[in-house]
């Protein structure tokens, strides 16, 4: 690359308010920090988190205290002839003896609903056999994997679009000091006619087309502020600070255009992408086990103690002990599992497949942003060529002019190629930057700090 070309490409980063050395840096740390719709991608992994600790809650006891009283009146009821039976046996009884010792007795009407009863205890359940559980937690940690690789992929989203957004602002920035630079140079030129004129050295139709463009290069300069404003608004968006929060130069992004980038050599494989996929599929592959495990029985062990018996009383007479074992076999279900295991390795072949598709995708990503990368890297050159150019041109074209050599039409030319081509190659770094970062964000090579 040419000499004055480097100096050149680090006077764009020298176009904003501040100097300083890794600027952008400290910019993207303040992004990965405050960015709204990155905290709301750790919510997410916040409850996946806590889904495994609730996963892993389920292998201890649980202790659960109930208490029930109850009053009831009427509904089904149940008749006892204890008296029918047993009067006659206390008459002989009485006679026998000749004595009242066995009285007459009624009988008995039992009610299913009991009235003025009350069940108060303390239930303590643990599971000591059951395949689901273990499964479940399994299953958690795989999704906690795939949230956190969900995060870092919006991550390097983030930090692309922080760096494009940041180099759209030093372009903008630039544009504003070319119309700028090029209204001071249509106002002198508008000057020198003016005199001209006044000395009837020149018609006025020469000061009309000087001030239509100066009229001309200030509405350019208008829409470059805004489009300057827009850029810094967006920008500040991202980092989640106040809009007009002015921007920072980076002295050392030049050093990005001066140093030539290798080919990439195949897709990185600590892409998120494919490091989700492959979280999500082992979580496929736990569901599928959890399935195949239908026929293993499940079997809990259960404990309960407390109060039991008619009248709101605690006392021994009403306490009670109950424990043992809960056996659930399931036996049949017309073949619902063999269809549910089924579905299960359907979704990871269908996984599979996704991520074949998804590495020849990241495949031809990293080509083409390299190959856009270099194309940049070309138009860069050559936009340069034309900016030593077309300002070469201007300088004879200027200095014929003042000596009445030249045209006012091929002045007005002169300096149009020349604006336009500063444009043109702020605009080409802008696009070598752009193109970096893409490149960057394709083979995943920027290191987040820990």
């Amino acid at each position: 690359m040419k000499p004055k070309l480097i100096t050149a490409l680090f006077l764009l980063a020298g176009s904003v308010v501040t100097y300083g050395q890794n600027v952008l840096d400290g910019y993207i740390l303040k992004g990965l920090e405050s960015n709204l719709a990155l905290k709301q991608r750790s919510f997410d992994l916040q409850k996946a988190q806590l889904d495994l600790k609730r996963a892993q809650a389920l292998f201890y006891p649980q202790v659960n205290f109930a208490s029930e009283y109850t009053l009831a009146g009427g509904g089904r009821t149940q008749q006892l002839p204890i008296g029918d039976l047993l009067n006659g046996v206390y008459s002989t009884l009485n006679q026998l003896t000749s004595s009242t010792k066995f009285p007459q007795i009624e009988n008995e009407t039992i009610n299913f609903l009991p009235n003025n009863f009350h069940d108060t205890r303390v239930a303590v359940t643990m599971p000591l056999i059951n395949t689901d559980l273990r499964y479940n937690r399994r299953i958690k940690e795989e999704l906690i994997n795939s949230s956190q690789a969900d995060i870092d992929i919006y991550k390097r989203e983030l930090v692309k679009e922080i760096k494009q957004s940041y180099y759209r602002c030093l372009q903008a920035e630039r544009s504003v000091e070319i119309y700028t630079a090029a209204l001071n140079v249509v106002r002198e030129n508008l000057r020198v006619n003016e005199k001209l004129v006044k000395n009837t050295m020149a018609t006025k139709e020469v000061l009309l087309r000087s001030k239509a463009q100066v009229s001309q290069v200030e509405a350019s300069l208008i829409e470059a502020r805004n489009n300057q404003q827009n850029a810094v608004a967006y920008f500040n968006f991202l980092l989640n600070q106040p809009l007009e929060t002015p921007v920072d130069a980076d002295s050392s992004i030049a050093t990005q255009l001066n140093a030539l980038m290798q080919a990439p050599q195949g897709i990185p494989q600590k892409r998120e992408e494919l490091i989700k996929l492959k979280s999500v599929q082992k979580a496929l592959e736990h569901n599928l086990r959890l399935t195949q495990s239908y026929h293993i029985p499940r079997l809990n062990a259960f404990y309960n103690v407390g109060f039991q018996g008619f009248g709101f009383r605690f006392n021994g007479d009403q306490f009670y002990q109950l424990g043992g074992l809960q056996l659930q076999w399931s036996l049949f279900r017309g073949n619902d599992n063999k269809y549910r295991i089924k579905q299960s390795q359907t979704d990871i072949d269908a996984l599979r497949n996704r991520y074949d598709e998804t590495e020849k995708q990241l495949s031809l990503h990293v080509q083409t942003a390299y190959n856009n990368y270099r194309s940049a890297l070309q138009s860069l050159q050559s936009a340069y060529d034309e900016v030593e150019s077309t300002s070469e041109t201007y300088r004879f074209t200027d200095r014929r002019y003042r000596e009445g050599l030249a045209l006012q039409i091929e002045l007005i030319d002169a300096r149009t190629q020349m604006t336009n081509a500063e444009l043109k190659y702020s605009l080409a770094q802008l696009a070598v930057l752009t193109r970096i970062a893409e490149l960057e964000r394709a083979t995943a090579t920027y290191t987040f700090s820990q």
